[in-house]
């Protein structure tokens, strides 16, 4: 299966060391170069798994897309939902009507922006509980043992596709499933960010940090319930039985070492995408009439920060 992974960050470089690993012929693609582009293309990316030594993974980095080699079975889109559209423009040129893609992408709308570039029926949605980190340029560690979903824009399209793509990440060790009900993957994968990202970005705390304090994970579950509220509003199914106690179970269990990729942002004063994840929680419960304060004050808390980085204290 010949893979392009849009994005160079944790996650992406995560999915690019296990594919590969497993056989896959994968090429991640950068829009920028960088320090972690720039030693995994010189040594190779190092990965480490349940604190064990690091294992080094060839796979190339490219950051001009006239390299691009094309005749991509799969494109996976791991790039910043706000990013999408602007880097989707550069690679469009080696996308061909047999080329599937998938994102993976954290929020909601993500599909949506895929549609504009591509026939519905070649888009795939898919959300996963894996957790990564960028440890230092060229080195990552996996945080996050949970499963991937996968499903077709289409319901009852790709299924082969689907199986195949599914069978490649399990075997790679990303275990995968293949769901029918693409709108309960996409916001399940949503309550997930939604419970830890916000809230961890402002506690600068880890995901099973943030909900092992008793106030942390009153927080969490508040938040949990409005998107609930929000999704059982529009007649969303999710693939949890009990949302709030599953969700708070996985930050404890599978994801708890895991800093968030909105953390991880705040960290590095870099834009966040609370817009199209807590925010976009509030901006449904306004359409629907229910009120999701905690969710608005976390979007409000992040959108402070983000506005703030030349004034932050570093120290005292």
């Amino acid at each position: 299966m010949k893979t392009l992974i849009v994005g160079a960050g944790a996650m992406a470089s995560l999915f690019g060391a296990a594919l590969t690993q497993a056989g896959a012929d994968v090429t991640l693609f950068n829009h920028r170069a960088n320090e972690h582009t720039r030693m995994i293309n010189e040594k190779g990316l190092q990965l480490i798994e349940r604190e064990q030594k690091p294992v080094t993974v060839k796979l190339p980095v490219i950051t001009d897309p006239a390299e691009l080699a094309g005749g991509y079975d799969l494109v996976i889109c791991l790039v910043k939902s706000f990013a999408t559209a602007s880097v989707l423009n550069k690679i469009m040129p080696i996308v061909t009507p047999t080329t599937m893609m998938l994102t993976l992408q954290n929020g909601i709308g993500n599909a949506e922006v895929l549609e504009t570039f591509v026939p519905k029926e070649q888009v795939l949605v898919g959300g996963t509980v894996s957790g990564a980190g960028i440890i230092e340029p060229g080195l990552i560690a996996r945080r996050g043992w949970g499963k991937t979903f996968i499903g077709s824009a289409i319901a009852g399209t790709n299924e082969q596709k689907l199986e195949a793509i599914a069978s490649w990440f399990t075997r790679s060790g990303l275990a995968c499933e293949v769901v029918s009900d693409v709108m309960a993957v996409i916001w399940s994968k949503l309550l997930v960010n939604v419970a830890y990202n916000g809230l961890t970005a402002v506690t600068r705390l880890t995901n099973g940090d943030a909900v092992r304090s008793a106030h942390g994970q009153a927080i969490a579950r508040q938040l949990i319930e409005e998107a609930v509220q929000v999704a059982n509003a529009q007649g969303i199914r999710l693939l949890y039985e009990n949302p709030v106690e599953e969700l708070i179970r996985l930050g404890i269990e599978e994801i708890a070492a895991n800093k968030s990729s909105m953390l991880t942002d705040v960290l590095f004063q870099r834009r966040t995408e609370i817009e199209s994840i807590n925010g976009a929680i509030v901006q449904m419960g306004k359409r629907f009439s229910i009120a999701t304060p905690y969710n608005e004050m976390i979007t409000q808390l992040v959108k402070v920060i983000e506005e703030s980085y030349p004034l932050s204290v570093t120290h005292i």
